[in-house]
């Protein structure tokens, strides 16, 4: 299968990207947790097309694409952030604020190319951590990447059982 993943830039088809794979990652993770007449309005404001340019154009955030035949297959948004957990307080560190595969691509393959790439920007940084649902189907995954459980959470806006999860620069798999 021919499956690549790249840096992506605020161009017109970037964000285009970017608004189409984020809304689909939004309503996987809520659909049948929050309903509709809430979430309909929470995923339009998630998919303002003047934030994701401004998302885009600060110099620390990176967006990674996944494709599989040319086609978008998921995505990985890399960002320095002012907000951590506090075991992280002081450290060079980054945050993944997605990483998410849509189903019908969620493959190895998929996995492995979007994580190589993301490793790629992360490889200085005493740690990365990310926020998930606890039922992500990709926890199993994450950790076979080296991220461990640091605690459980609670996900905003709507208040859902999460896992803060940390890879340790020293943790290399």
């Amino acid at each position: 299968m021919e499956v690549i993943s790249k840096f992506t830039v605020a161009s017109e088809q970037g964000l285009e990207n970017l608004l189409s794979l984020k809304q689909a990652k939004l309503k996987a993770m809520y659909h049948n947790i929050v309903p509709t007449d809430k979430l309909t309005p929470f995923i339009e404001q998630q998919l303002n097309y003047l934030d994701a340019v401004s998302e885009l154009n600060v110099f620390c955030n990176q967006l990674i694409i996944v494709y599989t035949k040319n086609e978008p297959a998921g995505f990985a948004m890399v960002k320095q952030t002012s907000l951590y957990p506090e075991a992280l307080n002081g450290k060079r560190i980054l945050h993944y604020s997605y990483f998410h595969i849509l189903p019908e691509f969620d493959n190895a393959e998929s996995r492995e190319s979007l994580w190589q790439k993301c490793l790629s920007i992360s490889r200085a940084e005493y740690a990365v951590w990310m926020e998930v649902l606890q039922t992500d189907p990709l926890i199993t995954f994450l950790e076979t990447c080296g991220f461990v459980i640091h605690q459980k959470s609670t996900l905003k806006p709507f208040d859902q059982p999460s896992y803060i999860l940390i890879r340790y620069k020293d943790n290399p798999q």
